[in-house]
């Protein structure tokens, strides 16, 4: 999301008119779910995708209505029996997708999507709001604010405190709110800092990993004792810290949106991480290794005190049972089950911790 806030704003910079799609609704097994958004330039090129195939294509398509009339445009969608058929997809679903016509000329909305992309970099976080009114069109566009957690509203969309009350006792990522005596729909999204994976070691499992994680969308920061495992060379897109030792960690911003995943060189190593980590609150908690040394340090953890809530929390061996070996098929073990955690937003079930 953070690159479409980005591509927003050069546009604007440009002057260039674009249409971000959102996708509001879904029911079903739609391609993306609620929240999902695109960018599309009056190329037909675009940023982030909605999922793909003809759903896709024809949001694309439809954007050209959407910049000849210069306003916003819901696009509604059925995949179910023929439709489904007709846009080559069996999974399925109802949904609709928002098409915001984003003038260039607006230079006021860069400052929205900066303090958008300014929460995604951990400097607070919020809600994006958008407002659409079926009933306006052809004759006006979405409106755009962004509020901060202490209500500030960024922007010129005005909202009546009851709405603002509704979105901040949310827990949900996304909402929507429809007015039932009118055709217009606000459109919240929550937006705040990535999660943050930190890798504790930095060898040939913790490289790939560190790749990998960069690529679906977490924060990185990668520890490691040796310097010369430990440097941005080797990690250009991470925060890299070299550490005197894994016995004495520094104070880190590991929090409960936090991702550990612990790769050291060897046992003990794995063992200093693992006892300081679980005073944390962090999510995820993940250590490379066998079963065997799994049950080692969980029982040398046991005889130190520590109780099997805690060591409940740990997943080890480390990723979903894929059988992989090499450091990137490991690595790809890694990241799945740390997708499937994020994506669930709570422990893993039984069968996938072994």
């Amino acid at each position: 999301m953070e690159k479409i806030f980005e591509a927003i704003i050069q546009s604007i910079g440009k002057h260039e008119d674009v249409v971000l799609a959102t996708m509001i609704e879904s029911i079903g097994a739609t391609p993306r779910s609620s929240g999902t958004k695109m960018l599309i330039h009056r190329d037909h090129s675009i940023v982030g995708t909605i999922g793909g195939g003809k759903l896709e294509a024809n949001a694309i398509q439809s954007a050209d209505e959407v910049f000849e009339a210069g306003c916003s445009k819901l696009f509604e969608y059925s995949l179910t029996g023929k439709e489904a058929s007709a846009f080559d997809m069996v999974c399925g679903g109802l949904g609709e997708v928002l098409l915001s016509f984003i003038s260039g000329s607006d230079p006021s909305l860069s400052e929205v999507f900066r303090k958008a992309i300014a929460a995604i970099s951990g400097q607070g976080k919020g809600w994006l709001i958008t407002q659409y009114s079926k009933e306006n069109f052809p004759r006006q566009s979405s409106d755009f604010c962004f509020i901060t957690e202490e209500k500030a509203i960024i922007g010129n969309l005005f909202l009546k405190e009851e709405t603002l009350k509704t979105i901040f006792q949310s827990e949900q990522p996304t909402m929507l709110l429809r007015n039932p005596d009118s055709s217009e729909i606000i459109f919240a999204d929550k937006v705040q800092k990535k999660n943050t994976a930190f890798i504790f070691g930095g060898g040939h499992v913790a490289k790939d990993t560190a790749f990998l994680a960069d690529f679906v969308g977490f924060q990185t920061v990668v520890l490691d004792d040796r310097a010369e495992f430990s440097n941005q060379e080797r990690f250009p897109n991470c925060q890299v810290l070299t550490v005197k030792s894994y016995t004495d960690l520094p104070n880190l911003p590991i929090d409960n949106q936090s991702f550990i995943i612990i790769v050291t060189r060897g046992h003990l190593g794995d063992y200093d991480v693992l006892k300081q980590v679980l005073r944390t609150d962090a999510f995820y908690i993940g250590m490379i290794g066998s079963k065997n040394k799994r049950d080692l340090i969980y029982e040398r953890l046991r005889k130190e005190g520590i109780d099997e809530e805690q060591i409940k929390r740990i997943h080890s061996p480390i990723g979903l049972p894929i059988h992989g070996e090499t450091p990137a098929e490991i690595a790809v073990s890694i990241i799945a089950e740390m997708i499937l955690a994020r994506s669930r937003k709570e422990s893993l079930p039984e069968y996938l911790r072994r």
